[in-house]
């Protein structure tokens, strides 16, 4: 498998990650990581927290 890592890609191959991922779409939630200032695990660990929650029960 080849890394997704940023400081393994160019930016043209981060955003066919992407849409690989989102099966053709691009989501500009996804930006800073074409851009090379966050990981993609980072994006996807905050998106996670504030749309799927943090997986605790908390009342």
């Amino acid at each position: 498998m080849k890394s997704i890592l940023i400081k393994d890609t160019t930016s043209i191959e981060r955003i066919q990650i992407v849409k690989d991922a989102l099966e053709g779409e691009y989501d500009e939630f996804y930006d800073d990581y074409v851009a090379g200032k966050k990981e993609l695990a980072e994006l996807n660990r905050v998106f996670s927290e504030q749309y799927a929650g943090t997986g605790t029960d908390e009342d």
